[in-house]
């Protein structure tokens, strides 16, 4: 596993890879994450598809998620400006000959399927896709949404308060608090590093930002982009989410009859916390239909 920096969109960013996927003219697995757009989460999934593959991996976060090298003039970025950073990742440092297999998460799925309805000479070079529990749809009306647009829109400048007070606390404390908190619910100490990063005042904002951005902007499907990918595509959700539930899957079916899914049972919207080993495992299937590997 390496941590690189590429300037994407203007933004230094900071990707996680597996093998070399800038210079391999042949396959390269390609994850965008849900929000927060934070890499170190899918530390643990990236590492198992690249055992199961053995092709290279670049897993990409969210421009203002992530610790940059730079301090960019414009730090909040919305939907349009991630879609840009995202594309800026595979118009220009993958291969033009490699297979690209695309892998999103959460919006992530969403940013796949806009990408690929706008840019059609990509579809040309993607030979899988596949949609993780994916907010595609009438995000704000789901549970989650609910919350976030009742709740959380309220209070995020209190939200914001008290992590620049926590964030102001000695690093040793904090690891220790957020060490106690993994501990109470049960999830891997490996996410330390991952929560310590999110709790930076800044990225909390951009945080909020995005999924406010998601709440106004991710309404209908996109069935003009589904259907130019369905051929191309898996789509997993599962049965305990409160962003993407079941009957947002059943209308999905409604619009795409043909197209690939799966319902996984024990498995929750935020699935690098728990289950990476059993997510990689139903990507890697499927990427493997796609390359006779």
């Amino acid at each position: 596993m390496n941590r690189v920096y590429k300037n994407l969109n203007k933004i230094q960013t900071p990707l996680i890879t597996w093998g070399d996927p800038f210079t391999n003219t042949e396959n390269v697995l390609i994850c965008i994450t849900g929000n927060p757009g934070i890499s170190d989460f899918y530390i643990d999934f990236g590492s198992e598809l690249y055992k199961s593959m053995l092709m290279p991996v670049c897993v990409i976060g969210h421009a203002g998620h992530e610790e940059s090298l730079d301090k960019n003039s414009k730090y909040l970025f919305n939907l349009k400006d991630q879609l840009e950073h995202k594309l800026d990742l595979i118009e220009n440092y993958i291969h033009k000959n490699c297979k690209i297999h695309l892998i999103g998460h959460s919006i992530g799925a969403w940013m796949i399927i806009e990408i690929l309805e706008k840019h059609n000479h990509l579809v040309e070079r993607v030979s899988s896709v596949n949609l993780l529990f994916p907010t595609i749809q009438k995000m704000a009306v789901s549970q989650n949404g609910k919350f976030v647009n009742n709740v959380l829109r309220k209070i995020y400048r209190f939200i914001l308060f008290l992590s620049t007070l926590l964030y102001m606390l000695p690093n040793q404390v904090l690891c220790n608090l957020i060490g106690i908190y993994l501990w109470t619910k049960s999830l891997s100490p490996k996410l330390n590093c991952a929560i310590m990063k999110i709790l930076n005042p800044d990225i909390v904002e951009n945080v909020f930002y995005l999924a406010f951005n998601e709440m106004d902007t991710v309404l209908s499907l996109n069935i003009e982009g589904i259907n130019k990918i369905k051929h191309l595509t898996n789509v997993v959700y599962s049965i305990k989410d409160g962003w993407a539930p079941t009957e947002y899957m059943e209308e999905l079916k409604q619009f795409t009859p043909h197209l690939q899914m799966i319902e996984v049972q024990k498995v929750e919207h935020a699935f690098v916390l728990k289950s990476s080993e059993e997510v990689a495992t139903i990507v890697a299937d499927f990427i493997k239909t796609k390359t006779n590997k």
